[in-house]
């Protein structure tokens, strides 16, 4: 008899504890982030990596959508092929070349196009001014930046071309607002380089 009722209590133990696992891997079961990632300690510990990281994932979106946008890489660049993958360059232009700008914004939004494809979008604002700070050319939404993607991407980069045509020899400093368009965030860098002959 006491063998019947130490397996029936062992089999409640493990009921519980089968029941348990989905409210482990609902991500929305608290809004805590620290014990959603209890949860995903939990959910290692009993061997579901993919929950796991589901609620991993969850934790780092969230903060992702309430950070303020920044920059967290802006260069002179050539070569570019992906997020981190490209040759960064000496800030020094010839008279008319192009300028190629690599930048790895962080904290932007997603917007859902009618085809319910995700992407991510910015209008840039841009200003011109020499070493004091004296503005030489300055226009909004000089660039517009249109990224589609899979799904909830972080690691993307934007890679922004500028002509200056006609701009003489010197040093300059060039300033760019990037404006979500799928939030109301916005954040700023600015590059100083130089033109020569």
């Amino acid at each position: 008899m006491r063998s019947l009722r130490s397996f029936l209590a062992s089999f409640l133990l493990v009921l519980c504890a089968i029941g348990a696992v989905p409210s482990l891997a609902n991500a929305q079961s608290t809004s805590d982030p620290a014990e959603r990632l209890k949860e995903a300690d939990a959910l290692i510990n009993s061997g579901q990596p993919k929950a796991a990281y589901a609620v991993l994932n969850s934790v780092v979106d969230d903060y992702w959508q309430r950070i303020p946008m920044f920059v967290q890489k802006a260069t002179f660049a050539t070569n570019i092929t992906g997020y981190g993958t490209y040759s960064e360059r000496v800030p020094i232009f010839k008279v008319n070349e192009p300028q190629i700008i690599y930048v790895e914004p962080v904290g932007f939004g997603y917007g859902v196009r009618d085809d319910g494809k995700i992407f991510a979008a910015w209008a840039v604002d841009y200003n011109l001014t020499d070493t004091q700070g004296a503005s030489l050319f300055q226009r909004n939404e000089f660039l517009k930046v249109n990224v589609p993607l899979g799904m909830h991407n972080r690691e993307i980069h934007l890679t922004l071309t500028i002509n200056l045509t006609g701009l003489q020899p010197g040093n300059y400093i060039s300033h760019y607002v990037l404006k979500d368009q799928n939030s109301e965030k916005q954040t700023q860098f600015s590059l100083p380089f130089e033109v020569t002959e």
